[in-house]
């Protein structure tokens, strides 16, 4: 089992495994990519929560991305997804970093027992390991549609989850999320604040050209807490201290972005962005 297990190499752990996807079990297939699969075969990286998770970058020539996002990421499960692909000996030259309220607001460290670097031997036999295959085959048979489409994950990382999460009324969404938002969601915990820090000092110390972008908010959300966002930002950006100009912020809820925030087209709920939203969220990201 062991051996077909390698020779499968469904997380692409062992350089068997060209191209391959995740199946299912999202942090540990994206973990265990990170490994080997992730440095050899791509040039620069995305990190965020579900936000960016649907983001597809393939349309970028000159730099191959791999969206590493996360369904529920905090800011500190980036660690140690950055940390497998900086100990790898082929060079990342980029990110990309998506940053919103909800990834600093818990004060629980990376618990997880999948993504550390023990985890590694899940990819010889394990049942997260056997649950992969269960969802692969789902995927492969096209069992399930509705829950697992067959396409719903890309090679490069993207999660394609827009017909899952799409709901009829995105306006209405919208006003429900607002009454939903209080100051709490704003501040940013210790444990937040500190993986900030390592996340600009890991991207600055392995010279790493980084853009590190403000999740586009829906603009009546935006509007209604505007202070409670703008200061939210300001205290994100205080968190870096370095002069390096590899690593750069940008606002995508400033005033001149209304014409995308105040468009409730480019979003499919109370956040996450349409395929319409993605593009052009991506020409703006390939411009910084």
């Amino acid at each position: 089992m062991v051996l077909v297990n390698t020779w499968l190499d469904v997380f692409g752990v062992f350089g068997i495994a060209k191209n391959t996807r995740v199946y299912g079990e999202e942090r540990v297939s994206k973990y265990l990519m990170t490994f080997q699969y992730v440095p050899e075969n791509f040039d620069g990286i995305i990190l965020g929560p579900s936000l960016s998770a649907n983001i597809n970058p393939e349309s970028i020539k000159e730099i191959r991305y791999f969206n590493a996002s996360l369904m529920g990421a905090r800011i500190q499960t980036m660690i140690p997804l950055l940390e497998n692909v900086l100990a790898s000996e082929h060079q990342m030259k980029r990110a990309w970093v998506c940053i919103h309220p909800y990834m600093t607001q818990s004060n629980e460290k990376e618990a997880s027992q999948i993504m550390t670097p023990s985890a590694y031997w899940t990819a010889f036999g394990s049942i997260h390991l056997l649950r992969v295959y269960g969802f692969a085959l789902i995927r492969w048979m096209n069992l399930a549609p509705n829950k697992y489409p067959s396409d719903q994950y890309l090679e490069n990382g993207t999660n394609k989850f827009e017909p899952l999460f799409r709901v009829p009324d995105v306006a209405a969404k919208i006003e429900e999320e607002k009454a939903l938002l209080h100051s709490e969601d704003f501040e940013i915990t210790p444990i937040s604040e500190a993986s900030l820090k390592e996340l600009w000092r890991l991207l600055e110390a392995n010279q790493i050209q980084t853009t590190v972008y403000f999740h586009p908010v829906p603009l009546p959300i935006y509007e209604d807490h505007k202070k409670s966002f703008s200061h939210y930002w300001e205290q994100v950006k205080s968190t870096y201290s370095g002069k390096s100009p590899l690593i750069t912020f940008e606002n995508f809820n400033r005033a001149d972005f209304s014409f995308f925030t105040g468009d409730l087209s480019n979003y499919i709920d109370h956040g996450h962005l349409s395929e319409k939203g993605q593009q052009l969220l991506l020409k703006e990201l390939t411009r910084e």
